[in-house]
C-alpha cells in the first residue's frame, strides 16, 4: 500500500511538472516566434491575442486538472486517515480491555488467596479446639470414674 501511494505521488508530481514545462515552454516558444518574426503590427497583436487566448484555455485546463488531482488527493488522505484513527481507536480499546482483565485477575487471585488464607486459619483453629475437646472428655471422664469410686 505504502508503494502504491508513493507510485501515485510519483506519477501525479511527474504530471504536474510535465504541464507546468509544457505550459513555460509553449509561452517562451510562442514570445520568440512572435518577436523574432517580422510582421506588421496589426499582424502582431492579432497573433498576441490569439496565443493569449489559447493560453487562458491551457491555464483554466491545467488548473482544473490540478483541482481534480488536489481533490482525489484529499479524498484519500482524509479516506487513510479516518481508517488509522478507527485502527488507533480500536487499538486503544483492545489495550484498556486487556488491561482490565489483568487487573480483574489480580483482584481474584488475591480474593482467592484470602480466602485460602481464612480456611486455613479456620481449619488450624478447629485443628487446636479438636485436641483439647478430647482432653476435656478425657479430664470430665476420669473425674467422673474416680468421685464415683470415692463414693
Amino acid at each position: 500500500m505504502s508503494n502504491e501511494k508513493n507510485n501515485n505521488q510519483n506519477s501525479s508530481i511527474d504530471t504536474k511538472d510535465f504541464l507546468i514545462g509544457s505550459l513555460i515552454g509553449g509561452i517562451v516558444g510562442a514570445t520568440t516566434a512572435l518577436l523574432l518574426a517580422p510582421k506588421s503590427g496589426k499582424e502582431l497583436r492579432t497573433d498576441l491575442n490569439d496565443q493569449a487566448v489559447q493560453l487562458k484555455g491551457k491555464s483554466t485546463e491545467v488548473a482544473s486538472m490540478a483541482k481534480e488531482k488536489s481533490s482525489n488527493i484529499a479524498q484519500t488522505v482524509s479516506t487513510q486517515t479516518s481508517q488509522a484513527a478507527n485502527k488507533v481507536k480500536e487499538f486503544s480499546s483492545n489495550v484498556k480491555d486487556d488491561y482490565a482483565n489483568w487487573r480483574n485477575k489480580d483482584k481474584e487471585a488475591e480474593l482467592l488467596e484470602e480466602e485460602y488464607n481464612e480456611g486455613k486459619a479456620d481449619a488450624i483453629e478447629d485443628a487446636m479446639q479438636t485436641p483439647n475437646k478430647d482432653l476435656n472428655n478425657l479430664e470430665t471422664n476420669y473425674e467422673e470414674k474416680h468421685t464415683t469410686k470415692s463414693k
